[in-house]
């Protein structure tokens, strides 16, 4: 009896494994990250668009950032903004010259709307949803 169940073991588990990889596999493949709102910051002073390309979006002065904003009143990870339920939130990083959504800085997550006029360490941009 011993020797029917590991003959029956021995095709059996590697069979399962084979499934269980297929399975996952397929799922891997077939899964896609949903669509990000198209959204981006419009600096009407260059009429340049620096677009929101993730869920989540860092801004600053460092290359590591998103998107770049290569000014000195602009902290080297000045803040994120990503997509929530509610909408698109921006969240200041404790930078030094602090982020204003409509001309008030904020200290804790914030919803942003289109339109608003954003300012990171005094470079005014306006959020845009497309």
């Amino acid at each position: 009896m011993k020797e029917l169940l590991n003959e029956i073991y021995r095709y059996l588990i590697p069979a399962l494994c084979i499934v269980i990889a297929a399975y996952c596999v397929k799922h891997l493949l077939s899964s896609r990250a949903p669509k990000v709102t198209p959204a981006y910051f419009y600096d009407e002073q260059n009429g340049r668009e620096y677009t929101i390309t993730s869920w989540e979006t860092s801004i600053g002065r460092s290359g590591a950032c998103d998107i770049v904003l290569n000014y000195a009143s602009v902290s080297r990870f000045h803040a994120v903004i990503s997509k929530h339920k509610k909408g698109w939130v921006i969240t200041d990083t404790h930078s030094s010259s602090g982020t204003f959504i409509k001309g008030k800085r904020i200290d804790e997550p914030t919803v942003v709307n289109d339109g608003d006029i954003v300012s990171f360490g005094g470079i005014a941009l306006q959020f845009r949803i497309k």
